[in-house]
């Protein structure tokens, strides 16, 4: 890792953490002393958080650290640091409620839309599923399943949120579960919408039953 994302990484940790709390101002020269970073390279950093709405700059005021409804939800730094933070619990509801608000859907678009190319993505995946041979391949192929039948729904909005989908993701390797996902699979191959949206929720159903509710009651 290169001293400016170094810099990145840990300073929006901190600003995830609460160590660097929303409304308190960031001095680069502070930075540089605590990182042992040049100015330049402070500032490259923080460009970077900006634009990940973690901090605002502004003339003659200053960078100053904004609060979470300003970050970026879908921005991978973002979702990590917030996984790994303090507010864990209330990162992994929110990235499983929209899992469950948006994954039927993409299958039921995917089984519309049917393009070629994306289709045999899907279906490369899968394959990668079956021959997965340890927890860590499996669940690198499950995010690439995922990632492709949101892909394949034909909506590059709902194709951009794979990134909070994928990290929603904790499947273990299973009969069951690769099963569930055969389902979906065939389904979407076979342009059957409506058989594609149930074998997305009936695969949720097994690798998430009652977590929501019991995140939310957590959270309550």
């Amino acid at each position: 890792m290169t001293r400016h994302a170094r810099i990145v990484d840990e300073l929006g940790r901190l600003i995830v953490s609460g160590a660097f709390g929303a409304g308190r101002p960031i001095v680069p020269e502070d930075l540089g002393r605590r990182f042992s970073a040049s100015r330049t390279v402070v500032r490259e950093a923080l460009r970077v958080l900006e634009s990940k709405g973690m901090v605002v700059a502004r003339p003659r005021v200053g960078t100053w650290t904004r609060p979470p409804e300003h970050w970026d939800a879908i921005d991978p730094d973002v979702i990590a640091w917030r996984v790994e933070g303090p507010e864990r619990t209330r990162q992994l509801a929110e990235l499983r409620e929209l899992r469950w608000a948006i994954e039927p859907q993409a299958a039921r678009m995917a089984a519309w839309h049917r393009r070629p190319d994306e289709l045999a993505v899907l279906v490369a995946a899968y394959g990668l599923l079956e021959d997965a041979a340890d927890v860590r391949t499996f669940r690198e192929a499950d995010g690439a399943f995922h990632a492709a039948l949101l892909r394949a729904s034909g909506n590059p909005l709902i194709a951009r949120l794979h990134v909070p989908v994928v990290a929603a993701l904790d499947e273990v390797p299973g009969d069951d579960v690769l099963a569930a996902h055969s389902l979906v699979l065939a389904a979407v191959l076979g342009k059957d919408a409506d058989g594609a949206e149930s074998a997305s929720r009936h695969l949720l159903d097994i690798v998430t039953p009652g977590d929501l509710a019991c995140l939310n009651a957590d959270l309550a």
